[in-house]
């Protein structure tokens, strides 16, 4: 929830009447399209971080963003639909893990009797648990980060943000695009040391 967006309709969707009623539902699913690696290519297997980046699994079996059709899939927290003036509506998320100015291209409610299914399995992820890393950042390096953007910040560095396959060398300096900021950090076994960050 640390990771708060904003949509922003073009102007053709700048009408109070196409988000009626949404403000009803708590959360919503976003299709948007994986605009910074359209020329990337896609191939029929890819490593997922969640193993390590050392086992390959079926493109179809993973939410890899490197995708045939470039259509990402995301259910996200409505926070507020709002009716500006200039923009038109706008609606706050919280949990977006998006890219700034990503393309939108649906929205959709989210429906509990349609979209959740308890009795779902969920094949190589349920057999991996989800492990969160120890952050350590500085103070002197949180200074930089603008207050609101903290919090957002230091959630995604606890799931590990580091690509699949170079997990394995502590001296190793990762870098990572949040926001405005481009923040370098190392792992040393579960903890993530903040150890720069820079205006990108």
């Amino acid at each position: 929830d640390g990771l708060e967006g904003r949509i922003v309709f073009e102007p053709k969707f700048r009408h109070p009447d196409a988000v009626r009623g949404l403000e009803q539902f708590s959360h919503i699913w976003i299709l948007w399209q994986f605009s910074e690696n359209e020329k990337a290519g896609w191939s029929f297997t890819v490593r997922p971080p969640r193993l390590g980046g050392n086992t390959r699994m079926g493109g179809f079996a993973t939410r890899s963003p490197f995708r045939p059709n470039g259509i990402g899939l995301s259910c996200v927290r409505l926070k507020s639909v709002e009716l500006t003036e200039r923009e038109g509506p706008v609606l706050t998320v919280l949990g977006a893990d998006m890219m700034d100015n990503t393309p939108i291209l649906d929205i959709k409610p989210y429906i509990p009797f349609a979209d959740c299914h308890p009795d779902a399995t969920g094949g190589f992820i349920d057999e991996t648990p989800w492990h969160e890393l120890d952050v350590d950042f500085p103070e002197t390096l949180q200074a930089h980060i603008e207050g609101d953007k903290l919090e957002g910040l230091v959630e995604v560095l606890r799931q590990d943000p580091r690509r699949a396959g170079s997990k394995h060398d502590p001296s190793r300096v990762y870098h990572l695009a949040f926001a405005a900021y481009d923040v370098a950090f190392t792992v040393d076994g579960d903890t993530l040391h903040v150890v720069g960050v820079a205006s990108a």
